[in-house]
C-alpha cells in the first residue's frame, strides 16, 4: 500500500475533466480507485472487463489528472503498477452542455454496478425507495441539504470521519433527484 493519500474532496468543473464522467466505464473506475488503490488487471478482474479497454481509460483518467500512480511493484518478473483517484469523492459542477452526457453516463455506471451486485449476491436484499411529488424550489434545497447530512453521517464526506466495521460488507448509495422530463397528470376533477 502506497502513502499516497487522496484529498477528501474535490470539485470537478474544467470541460475536459468533467467529459471523464462522460462514459459509464470511466465513473465505475473512479468509483473503485476513490475507495483502494489497483492495478489495471485488479481494475478489469473486479468491473469484469477487458483489461486492454479498462488500461485505454485509466490512461485517459491518469491524462485528465482525476487518478495517478501511486505505486510500482515488481512481483514475478512483472511490473504492477498502482493506481489511485485524487480524492475520495467529485463534486460535478458541470456545464448544460455536458450535463446530458454526464446523467446517461453515471445512470449506466449505477445500472451496471446493481446489475453486477444482484449477480454476484443474489441473497443481499436490494432497498429501494422513490417518490415522485412537487416542491418549491427552496423546499427542494432543503430536502436536499438534509439529504447530504442523513448520507454524511452513514458514508461519510468531505469532513465526516466514518465509523466503518471493516468486517462488515461494503454498500454503496446512489440517489438522484431531478425534475421530472414530463409534468404530471392533472388530478382528476372531484
Amino acid at each position: 500500500m502506497s502513502a499516497f493519500q487522496p484529498a477528501p474532496f474535490q470539485i470537478v468543473d474544467q470541460p475536459e475533466q468533467l467529459r471523464a464522467f462522460t462514459d459509464p466505464l470511466r465513473s465505475r473506475l473512479l468509483w473503485r480507485l476513490c475507495e483502494e488503490e489497483a492495478t489495471n488487471q485488479q481494475l478489469a478482474e473486479a468491473l469484469g472487463e477487458p483489461q486492454a479497454k479498462v488500461l485505454h481509460h485509466v490512461r485517459t483518467l491518469l491524462d485528465m489528472g482525476l487518478i495517478r500512480l501511486v505505486d510500482t511493484r515488481i512481483k514475478g518478473g512483472n511490473v504492477e503498477k498502482y493506481y489511485r483517484a485524487v480524492a475520495r469523492m467529485f463534486g460535478l459542477r458541470s456545464p448544460g452542455e455536458q450535463l446530458p452526457a454526464i446523467a446517461a453516463a453515471e445512470i449506466e455506471a449505477l445500472r451496471e454496478e446493481v446489475r453486477a451486485s444482484a449477480l454476484l449476491f443474489p441473497d443481499q436484499q436490494l432497498l429501494w425507495e422513490g417518490r415522485h411529488t412537487r416542491l418549491a424550489p427552496e423546499r427542494a434545497q432543503e430536502f436536499y441539504r438534509r439529504l447530504v447530512d442523513l448520507v454524511g453521517e452513514y458514508w461519510g464526506g468531505p469532513h465526516i470521519p466514518t465509523h466503518q466495521d471493516p468486517d462488515a460488507p461494503t454498500l454503496a448509495f446512489f440517489a438522484v433527484m431531478y425534475r421530472e422530463p414530463s409534468p404530471p397528470a392533472p388530478d382528476p376533477p372531484a
